[in-house]
């Protein structure tokens, strides 16, 4: 698997497919999560908390807030701030 950041997109590859991504726009010094998708087949392995996680650390490398007006970002983004 292979993640790759392409117009607003972090995109998972399993063989040249994408598999699951989550959409995002940077304005100023914030990335806010608009969506989270995973592939019906893919589902229930994990996958949507491995994009959270890269996603995450791409934003405090890049000294980014983030935000989330998608449910599933919000969700993680408390537990991030809870643990």
């Amino acid at each position: 698997m292979e993640f790759k950041y392409e117009d607003n997109y972090l995109n998972l590859y399993l063989n040249d497919e994408v598999i699951g991504y989550i959409k995002y726009s940077i304005d100023d010094n914030s990335l806010v999560i608009i969506s989270t998708n995973v592939k019906k087949e893919h589902q229930g392995k994990g996958l949507a908390r491995l994009l959270m996680d890269e996603i995450y650390s791409y934003a405090l490398k890049n000294k980014l807030e983030i935000d989330s007006i998608c449910s599933y970002g919000i969700t993680y983004l408390e537990k991030k701030k809870n643990s």
